[in-house]
């Protein structure tokens, strides 16, 4: 053994230990940076340990000592996954749960001035004409309240039709994002393999890199898998939207009318496809996921069920009307009150034969009289029926208030698996200070000692050249 390779070995001690202290500043200085992942310096001994032969079984005394074998970046892909199909699954019922809160906006039941006390009022209108059916402001009340009514019915299928052009125009939006964030993953691998193989640190440019897989987990339920130079690629539904240094783009696109019964509306089905090919994408989730149902069934359903209430109103009232007769026993029969064509909510409207014409309004039984109000006190209890336009309307608003309380239920509930699934992979990604001071400590305490190693040989090889042989000159 040379005795001057002593002091290679201390010196391998204090570079490998201050490359730990340094390590452990950067972990501690970045313990608040979003995406960060701590690292941690590998330290293996050095390669003069290895016997160069099986019959030299001589110990080797050179180059004893430590090295940096690496840095590794602290992830768990199991813990990686995990949190990422939470996120996913949170994205899409948060938008879900979102969706149905505004269609309860567009019914702010109960209220005077929503649809259900306009409908009682409607009623009760025609209850007070019956009781005097001579009474023009009676009568004029009824067209009063009726057009109301309508204008109630019109703006709430305003503010569906409203929903479903933002939802289609957030769409539009997250698509565009989704294939922005699939560009600079791509762009990340390509840097990532070109500095790997130049063996440069890459972990800030995986953190960039997994921060982005994140956000496109959330907006459409991306899934990942390893690629070859540390690359990773994003998949959707078996097919890949970032392979390698390359990316693939999506879009937004019909496919025809809506699924039966839907497919009455004015409405087309919404697809996401792949841009290469027209091809649609199999399966997806996310904040996109969520917008998609909400485009293709849950807003369209709820204006299906309102064009069902405003059909029923104008089945109802005109079946009754037309039996009946104004106060002109002669011409005023036979008439409609809503106009029959007006089957929607958006089309609603009171008919021309009694629009601005109270005297024309049907309450009197044909042959009966100007003062009979048979026909008036008919209308008037239509709000009680089992089967008018109440009853729907009633029906419509306990499905959305349970399908909103059980979205509300479920988002709740995926919040909370994603932020527990979070937390877990901080607990093995994050940086813990208590943990760094720890680690700063034993490094420290580590190339103190060996700053006192390299001091003790220093002082063994002086005593070595420059006092032995002194006695007895």
């Amino acid at each position: 053994m040379s005795s001057f390779s002593g002091l290679n070995t201390a010196l391998s001690g204090l570079q490998s230990h201050k490359r730990a202290i340094d390590l452990i500043g950067h972990n501690i200085a970045n313990v608040n940076t979003a995406g960060y992942s701590r690292r941690q310096v590998q330290l293996e001994p050095s390669v003069g340990l290895v016997v160069a032969s099986r019959y030299n079984t001589d110990f080797n005394w050179n180059n004893l000592g430590v090295s940096v074998e690496g840095v590794n970046r602290i992830r768990d892909s199991f813990l990686d996954i995990k949190a990422r199909n939470e996120i996913a699954n949170s994205a899409s019922a948060t938008k879900l749960d979102s969706i149905l809160g505004s269609i309860e906006g567009a019914f702010p039941e109960p209220s005077d001035t929503a649809l259900s006390g306009q409908l009682s009022a409607f009623w009760n209108t025609f209850a007070d004409a019956a009781n005097n059916p001579g009474s023009l402001p009676a009568r004029t009340a009824v067209l009063a309240q009726a057009n109301s009514l309508v204008s109630t019915f019109a703006k709430a299928a305003a503010d569906l039709t409203t929903m479903h052009n933002d939802l289609s125009a957030q769409l539009s939006m997250s698509v565009e994002e989704v294939n922005t964030l699939a560009q600079q993953v791509a762009d990340l691998n390509s840097q990532i393999r070109a500095a790997g193989v130049a063996g440069a640190d890459v972990g800030d440019l995986q953190d960039q890199r997994d921060m982005l897989i994140d956000q496109l987990t959330t907006s459409v339920g991306a899934t990942t898998r390893p690629n070859e130079f540390g690359q990773i690629d994003v998949m959707l539904g078996g097919s890949a939207l970032v392979s390698g240094g390359r990316s693939e783009r999506l879009q937004i696109a019909s496919s025809g009318p809506l699924a039966p019964p839907l497919n009455t509306l004015p409405l087309a089905n919404t697809e996401l496809q792949w841009e290469r090919d027209g091809y649609p994408v199999n399966a997806f989730g996310g904040t996109i996921g969520g917008i998609i149902q909400g485009v293709n069934d849950v807003v369209p359903r709820y204006m299906a069920d309102l064009n069902t209430s405003a059909a029923t109103l104008v089945s109802a009232v005109n079946g009754l009307h037309s039996t009946g007769q104004g106060q002109d026993t002669v011409n005023d029969v036979g008439l409609n009150f809503f106009d029959p064509a007006g089957v929607t909510a958006s089309s609603l409207a009171i008919s021309a034969d009694v629009d601005g014409q109270p005297t024309r309004i049907a309450l009197a039984a044909l042959g009966a009289g100007g003062l009979d109000s048979s026909v008036g006190h008919a209308l008037g209890m239509l709000g009680a029926s089992t089967t008018g336009p109440d009853a729907t309307h009633r029906s419509m608003l306990g499905r959305l208030g349970v399908e909103a309380q059980t979205a509300s239920s479920r988002a709740t509930l995926q919040q909370r698996f994603a932020i527990e699934a979070e937390n877990q992979r901080t607990s093995v990604s994050g940086v813990n200070l208590d943990e760094e001071m720890t680690n700063l400590v034993m490094s420290q305490r580590a190339y103190e000692s060996s700053a006192r190693l390299l001091t003790t040989i220093d002082q063994m090889l002086d005593q070595l050249i420059n006092r032995t042989g002194v006695v007895g000159r």
